[in-house]
């Protein structure tokens, strides 16, 4: 045998036997959520609704991919590439807000143009929506409480700028949902609960809003 084919014939059964040489495990499935909110809390009622036009929604760039957003520490956080959002964050707010207001006796009315409403004289109100949070915070998960409940929340935040003709101002929202368990599933229901509950609270800033540009 030529001195060569002895290295040769060695690296390649190293190469063709290298796949044996690792741990064998079951591949990880892919799972999709959206979020679902629950009836509480539910969307404002009244008998003459205000004119809403919703203007742009978007998400701030940590948040605003399809993976589930989870927070390790200060400063630190990570995309889960195995749990992700069937329909990107701000495809699904706009979906939510127009689903609401467009119910029969919501508080709230979806309009194409609130100028052409304000000239009719019904107050209306444009909105412009930046989902500021939207992650899991995990920091101190693995310390367990004596009931067996896994620390960890659900934190949705929400800055919507709310204009009335010349009349405008910056609303900030913000909710926290505890985690029972270190769950995507988990997760997201908290995310959802937290995401009612700001939308709830997006309702009440708009009315308040309509309340104070006819008292002034």
């Amino acid at each position: 045998m030529n001195w060569w084919k002895g290295p040769i014939l060695m690296l390649a059964a190293l190469v063709l036997g290298g796949c044996t040489l690792l741990p064998e495990r079951e591949p990880l499935d892919r799972s999709w959520y959206l979020l679902e909110l629950p009836d509480d809390p539910a969307a404002r009622t009244a008998d003459e609704p205000v004119a809403v036009e919703l203007g742009s929604v978007r998400v701030a760039p940590a948040y605003a991919g399809n993976g589930l957003v989870y927070r390790l520490g200060n400063h630190q956080y990570e995309s889960d590439y195995y749990n992700e959002w069937f329909l990107k964050p701000s495809e699904q707010l706009e979906q939510l807000l127009r689903e609401r207001w467009t119910r029969n006796g919501a508080a709230l009315e979806l309009v194409d143009n609130a100028s052409a409403v304000r000239e009719q004289g019904r107050p209306a109100v444009r909105v412009h929506v930046l989902i500021t949070a939207l992650y899991g915070d995990l920091e101190g998960t693995d310390a367990v409480e004596s009931n067996g409940v896994v620390t960890g929340a659900g934190h949705m935040g929400l800055r919507a700028q709310l204009s009335q003709g010349d009349r405008s101002r910056l609303v900030h929202l913000e909710s926290e949902q505890a985690l029972e368990r270190r769950s995507a599933s988990q997760l997201v229901s908290a995310l959802s609960r937290a995401t009612a509950e700001v939308l709830a609270d997006l309702e009440d800033a708009i009315l308040e809003d309509v309340e104070a540009a006819r008292d002034d």
